[in-house]
């Protein structure tokens, strides 16, 4: 017998997706949705659930409006997100400029006494008219009195003025770590400022973490955005979260700043911690899910870093102890050596259906693509980045590869299983951007990146559902509307599937559904 339901919505036009590795979305034969407690109860049409309504019962018309799966961000990094909002913009929109960047830090050290930290975030050095980074020499000018930590849009890059290298105690004799890179000054060696993938961890050891009640209120407004766009689930994919981190995150949840149901990635010193407090993969308190293992590759010191046989033995720590390994790669090099070490792990260990990750997945050859699919590999990628970022990639990418930029198209054909995310703050939290981008390729300037690799709309929609929800491990109760999984929902303002494409970009949410509660309604 179905439950009285204590949401019921009706006149609505109903999509979800069928598994298996193309998620095809489908207009169902339902038009209303049963919700009781925080699961769906049932699906139809209006005459047939309209009757279940009772007393305490909300009942709401959803005006023929396309009711899909709430949206599921794969990749992102919420405490990265918050800490934005309060730090001073120098993304390409804000700042042209190193001069407007100095400008930007003296406006904010006239809001701060002399010794507080003043935190930015967003150049790109590629949009600056001088076309190069800033160094320590042009933030002291700005910032004499105040140390500085200047964040790159992609957080793999930062510059220190003087003051916060000297409170970081990196001088002419520091090092450069493993996988890591310091600028410095010809011929003198002094270092400028410039810290390059692991050697930010020599700066962020002395900046103090963001105070709690700014960081609570950077998270509600992030959780906000996110509601408005229609997300109701989301990864954290930050490589140095630790179980300090879930404690966070739990009561961000539980303080209500934070909607969304968490899946938290760890990295090695949080699996550590996990695996010694006896928390195994999936471990769940209330909204907040442990997930996978996040592992960065980059070449930024000419070699792929961790060297392969490190990776292996990280790698297979994780994939022994039931964890998923989720790794970061951009390039060729990196994504083989990632996918090696996942054969390696599994060939040591075999596992069914471990379901790594490849995050981002940058570039793709139809080779790798074939031996992703052959290892059961999922991918958590981007297209979001496109729409961001295609004049860059044209102008960046050299023309031999940007055939395999981000390619949705050659992944599909293999077989590869797809999730979107948007990786925010490194772009914004708008899954319609990634949407767009999917099905044209096309950036927000109205540039074209590798059209070849269009994907449809109901792929991509798939991706950011239960796309999503598979490469978390959560597809038998998320990412579809089907009885008896948890009820998170939204409705769009408009049909994806009867616009044009060229429209997407103007979809949101009007009524947003986490849990079975209504958490954003704009109706």
């Amino acid at each position: 017998m179905t439950p009285r339901p204590s949401l019921l919505l009706l006149n609505a036009r109903v999509y979800s997706p069928e598994p298996g590795r193309a998620a095809p979305f489908g207009k169902l034969a339902a038009t209303a949705v049963a919700i009781a407690g925080n699961r769906i109860a049932a699906v139809g049409m209006d005459d047939a659930l309209r009757p279940l309504a009772g007393p305490g019962t909300r009942v709401i018309d959803c005006g023929g409006r396309a009711l899909l799966p709430g949206l599921h961000d794969a990749h992102l990094h919420l405490f990265g997100h918050a800490a934005r909002y309060g730090a001073v913009d120098c993304s390409p929109a804000a700042v042209g400029s190193i001069r407007d960047i100095q400008e930007a830090l003296r406006r904010r050290c006239r809001e701060l006494p002399p010794g507080a930290w003043v935190r930015a975030v967003g150049y790109d050095e590629t949009a600056l008219s001088e076309g190069r980074y800033p160094t320590r020499w042009e933030l002291d000018a700005a910032a004499p009195d105040h140390p500085v930590r200047l964040q790159h849009r992609t957080y793999h890059a930062c510059v220190l003025n003087s003051l916060a290298l000297s409170l970081a105690g990196i001088t002419i004799e520091t090092p450069e770590p493993p996988g890591g890179l310091m600028g410095r000054a010809v011929p003198s060696g002094e270092p400028d400022g410039l810290l390059f993938e692991t050697a930010q961890e020599l700066g962020q050891r002395a900046v103090p973490p963001l105070p709690p009640t700014e960081l609570a209120q950077g998270v509600a407004r992030a959780s906000g955005e996110y509601l408005r766009w229609g997300i109701t689930a989301l990864q954290d994919a930050t490589a140095s979260n630790t179980l300090a981190d879930w404690r966070r995150m739990r009561r961000m949840q539980q303080e209500d700043h934070l909607h969304q149901r968490v899946t938290l990635m760890l990295g090695d010193h949080g699996l550590a911690e996990a695996l010694e407090a006896g928390w195994g993969p999936g471990y769940t308190q209330g909204r907040l899910r442990l997930g996978a293992v996040k592992i960065i590759l980059d070449e930024s010191t000419g070699s792929v870093y961790p060297h392969p046989e490190v990776l292996k033995e990280q790698a297979l720590l994780a994939h022994r102890a039931g964890f998923q390994v989720a790794l970061h790669c951009l390039t060729l090099e990196t994504l083989a050596a990632a996918v090696s070490a996942v054969e390696q792990a599994q060939a040591a260990h075999p596992r069914p259906d471990a379901r790594h990750r490849i995050e981002h997945c940058g570039l793709c050859t139809p080779e790798l693509a074939s031996r992703l699919a052959r290892a059961g590999i999922h991918v958590s990628t981007q297209p979001g980045f496109l729409y961001y970022g295609g004049a860059r990639y044209l102008a960046q990418v050299p023309p031999e590869q940007l055939p395999w930029l981000y390619p949705l198209g050659t992944l599909e054909a293999a077989g590869v299983a797809l999730a979107g995310g948007s990786d925010c703050p490194v772009a914004p939290a708008n899954p319609v951007a990634g949407l767009y981008a999917a099905v044209t390729r096309r950036s927000e300037t109205g540039e074209l990146v590798s059209p070849e690799q269009r994907v449809s709309l109901e792929r991509a929609l798939g991706m950011v559902t239960l796309g999503a929800a598979a490469a978390s491990l959560q597809e038998h109760e998320l990412g579809r509307i089907v009885p008896g999984y948890l009820a998170d929902l939204a409705l769009l303002s408009q049909d994806p599937f009867a616009i044009a494409p060229e429209e997407l970009p103007r979809l949101r949410s009007v009524l947003t559904v986490v849990d079975g509660r209504i958490a954003w309604e704009d109706l």
